[in-house]
């Protein structure tokens, strides 16, 4: 009889035990049976989050936290974390929430869960004095930059940008290197430099960049919590600040510097459809749409199309083709093929133009003039094109500017410099041609009637120094002309992915110079058969 009862006890309890989960399998119902939310907050990131005076939690994320209690209808405690121990605590049940400058990143994702949309970004920037001259990252290329050990960032900054790092072990450190004059810029946190800057010491420093690799936070919850109670009402949470304005208040409030991550997502999740219903909505499965979700965090489950398959290839393969499943990128790259094809075709019309222009001039016989032309012919084969554009953008065009005010398109100043270069070279070889058939007809003079016959005897020379300047289209990435280089680089420095991205830029140049070969061989062909006729 003893033994029953004691199996009808464990039966019982372990029945107690199996209820009293089923009861708080759900995190929201038990936040409100305890009537309290627990977050864990930063105490030592200000002003996102840091202790007052009265050793209280306060600021930024402690404000989003007490937001999304108040909604829930709880009391808030709030717990201080650290960026090694927040998401322990969030597993060990300690707290039910993390707000505490947490990047959104696929690895994390897979040990919590990341509430979408985000709340705020940071990105890399630097610190400089006011008398560093700073305008691009590019200016910081092999110049000696400051920075902190441990940093995400350090070490892809330093290979897209070409940076020579100095590192320190603490920001302390870091901060007394640049100003001690150590380095020319501090390589940071944006949102950490936010506190530094607010210090009177630090009144004359700037932040004269805009922020790269930038990466959005996101409030964390249980792994668990995926798809539950809990997370659609902090998602649509986060949903209203986005909508209603309230987060950039916030930022206004605690004095931090505007960040266009919020005005971005603001724009956003008010946008409307043609309909006149909000474009982020949810959806029948519940989720965000693919429009208002982090795009670096989708998968190729989320989407479909193009996007489907260049996503798959990034997961299957491992080839991150950005110009594929991102429409950005794409766009990028697509304007930079134009502007690039344009370019071409300037430039071999340019140096045609120059060179049967330079060549019928040498042979004018105008007395100084004639010699003025070979001579320039001359010496313009001699000029690096790289150098005559700077020379023409950096120089000549720095002289007119501060004299007449007049600026130049760095395509105009890129297409004038490279056709000169190139009807230098064509000169040059028209002037050979037109030498032999000298010795051939008796009294030749090279004339516009008879252009074409020292064309013909020339086309070999003239065809590879045009083939040539349509390679030489790339100089124009220096002065700021949006062709296909300049794309190429400008989504490596955002996703990273410089091996795939100068493959297929190599992969474009190699078909379009091939494709200007092809147009070359086919007129040889119909000249050789016009003058077989």
């Amino acid at each position: 009889m003893s033994r029953v009862k004691f199996c009808t006890a464990c039966l019982l309890a372990l029945m107690a035990i199996f209820a009293g989960r089923e009861a708080f399998a759900d995190r929201l119902d038990l936040i409100q049976k305890r009537g309290i939310l627990i977050a864990g907050v930063k105490s030592d990131y200000p002003p996102f989050g840091m202790l007052d005076g009265n050793a209280r939690l306060i600021g930024f994320e402690p404000d989003l936290a007490a937001e999304i209690a108040r909604r829930l209808g709880v009391r808030l405690q709030l717990v201080a974390v650290s960026s090694t121990n927040r998401l322990q605590k969030l597993d060990e049940g300690a707290i039910d929430l993390v707000v505490a400058t947490l990047a959104d990143t696929p690895q994390r994702r897979q040990i919590a869960t990341l509430v979408e949309p985000s709340y705020y970004a940071s990105g890399a920037t630097v610190v400089t004095s006011p008398h560093s001259r700073l305008s691009s990252w590019a200016d910081l290329r092999g110049k000696k930059v400051c920075a902190t050990q441990g940093a995400y960032f350090n070490r892809a900054m330093a290979q897209r940008f070409l940076l020579d790092l100095q590192v320190f072990n603490g920001t302390r450190d870091t901060g007394l290197a640049l100003r001690d004059g150590r380095c020319v810029a501090w390589l940071y946190d944006d949102t950490g430099i936010v506190g530094v800057l607010g210090d009177p010491e630090w009144a004359r420093f700037e932040t004269p960049l805009p922020s790269m690799m930038v990466s959005p936070w996101a409030i964390a919850l249980a792994s668990t919590e995926q798809g539950s109670r809990f997370e659609h009402a902090v998602s649509e949470a986060i949903a209203d600040w986005h909508r209603s304005g309230w987060l950039i208040e916030s930022e206004q409030r605690w004095g931090i510097k505007p960040n266009h991550f919020l005005t971005d997502m603001r724009e956003l999740w008010t946008r409307l459809q043609p309909d006149g219903s909000p474009l982020c909505a949810r959806q029948s499965n519940d989720k965000w749409p693919v429009e208002c979700r982090n795009k670096f965090l989708l998968s190729s489950a989320d989407v479909d199309g193009m996007q489907r398959f260049g996503l798959l290839l990034k997961e299957q393969a491992g080839l991150d083709l950005a110009i594929i499943h991102d429409a950005y990128d794409r766009q990028l790259f697509l304007h930079g093929l134009w502007v690039t094809l344009q370019l071409m075709v300037a430039c071999i019309a340019g140096s045609l133009a120059v060179g049967c222009l330079g060549a019928l001039v040498a042979e004018s016989g105008i007395p100084l003039l004639s010699g003025l032309v070979r001579i320039s012919a001359a010496l313009g084969r001699m000029t690096p094109p790289l150098l005559l554009i700077y020379l023409v953008f950096f120089g000549i065009g720095r002289i007119i500017v501060s004299r007449f005010g007049w600026t130049f398109d760095g395509a105009a100043i890129a297409i004038f410099c490279l056709s000169t270069y190139t009807g230098c070279a064509i000169v040059s070889a028209l002037l050979d041609a037109v030498a032999v058939l000298k010795e051939q007809e008796a009294g030749f003079s090279l004339r516009r009637r008879n252009l074409s016959q020292a064309l013909r005897l020339a086309y070999a020379p003239v065809v590879a120094s045009l083939v040539n300047v349509v390679k030489a289209t790339a100089m124009a990435s220096v002065i700021g002309v949006p062709e296909l280089v300049s794309a190429a680089t400008a989504i490596v420095a955002e996703q990273g992915n410089p091996a795939v991205m100068m493959n297929v830029l190599m992969i474009t140049y190699f078909l379009l110079v091939m494709a200007i070969v092809q147009i070359f061989n086919f007129l040889e062909r119909r000249m050789l058969q016009s003058g077989n006729r």
